[in-house]
């Protein structure tokens, strides 16, 4: 017998009980399958936009579909545990989520899916996605035969807030996930177990930030993988070479901890980055896929919602 449940404002053990899931899932899996943004929500007291659904049989929580808001948009990730049926259960989570969504105001949703086949084109279609972007993971081996030839410093928490946000949010004014970031944005990334300023690097021009490379170690991972986490120039110091030169000092940062392999995402639709990272050494290891709609004004499914919804 297994039982749908909709959580949109957590209690502490209804949260812990989700946390523990990613938990196990991390465990089984070498690697959290859930985005930074959406566990820091999960984690977090404030549930503005939040919406989960599980599913649960006799052993407990086997599936999990979370809704977290972002820069005026909405992403949806899900994961499930290795059951028999497992491609049913994942699927009504998620429709079951999304449905809510609908029915509770909607807005701009996307659903983020590794390796995208056939099968997921056709549910995401049913529901009421469509296929919109592309993430690539390229990955590369370390350390690189070159070094950066720019000087960099530390990221100061407290100091350098201000003059960082306003080159991300300006770099990324259009992203759904990394735009509009505010100091309790970054300030819940800063107090993350990870973070290390030594490995946030700064790049400044006259006196004012122009471009940063923010890097992060997933020590969760055997081996430990070193990511260039957040990259951007500030539009105003364009066409200087600045995005080649932070990312290998970004690179230079994570082979100096003694990290061998280095990971990136970017959109494969930026083919100007992807061809800098190519050039780099950076091939794809995998690709993540986006489905996305405007639910604001969508007529929901026919599916059932679990009473109490």
């Amino acid at each position: 017998m297994r039982a749908v449940e909709i959580i949109r404002r957590p209690r502490d053990a209804e949260r812990s009980k989700l946390i523990a899931f990613v938990d196990r899932m991390t465990l089984a899996r070498g690697a959290r399958p859930l985005s930074d943004h959406l566990w820091l929500d999960l984690n977090s007291a404030d549930d503005d936009g939040f919406t989960a659904v599980t599913v649960e049989d006799e052993t407990g929580v086997i599936a999990m579909a979370q809704i977290s808001a972002g820069n005026d948009s909405f992403s949806l990730e899900a994961l499930v545990d290795d059951v028999q049926d497992a491609r049913r259960v994942l699927d009504d989570a998620v429709e079951t989520a999304v449905d809510t969504f609908r029915r509770n105001g909607g807005g701009r949703l996307w659903w983020w899916v590794d390796n995208a086949g056939p099968e997921d084109h056709a549910f995401a279609g049913a529901i009421g996605l469509s296929p919109q972007r592309e993430l690539y993971e390229m990955r590369r081996s370390l350390p690189l035969d070159r070094s950066a030839s720019i000087t960099t410093r530390s990221f100061v928490p407290g100091q350098d807030d201000e003059a960082w946000i306003a080159v991300n949010n300006g770099a990324f004014a259009e992203h759904a996930e990394q735009g509009g970031w505010t100091v309790d944005t970054l300030a819940s990334r800063v107090a993350e177990p990870w973070f290390d300023s030594d490995g946030f690097r700064l790049h400044e021009s006259d006196g004012q930030l122009a471009a940063f490379c923010w890097t992060k170690l997933h020590t969760d991972h055997d081996p430990v993988l070193g990511e260039i986490y957040v990259i951007a120039v500030d539009p105003a110091f364009h066409g200087q070479g600045l995005g080649t030169e932070l990312t290998l000092a970004g690179l230079d940062s994570i082979a100096g901890r003694g990290v061998t392999t280095a990971m990136l995402y970017v959109d494969a639709h930026n083919t100007p980055a992807v061809a800098l990272y190519r050039r780099l050494g950076f091939t794809i290891y995998r690709t993540r896929h986006a489905f996305s709609a405007d639910l604001s004004d969508a007529q929901s499914t026919d599916s059932p919602i679990p009473q109490g919804a």
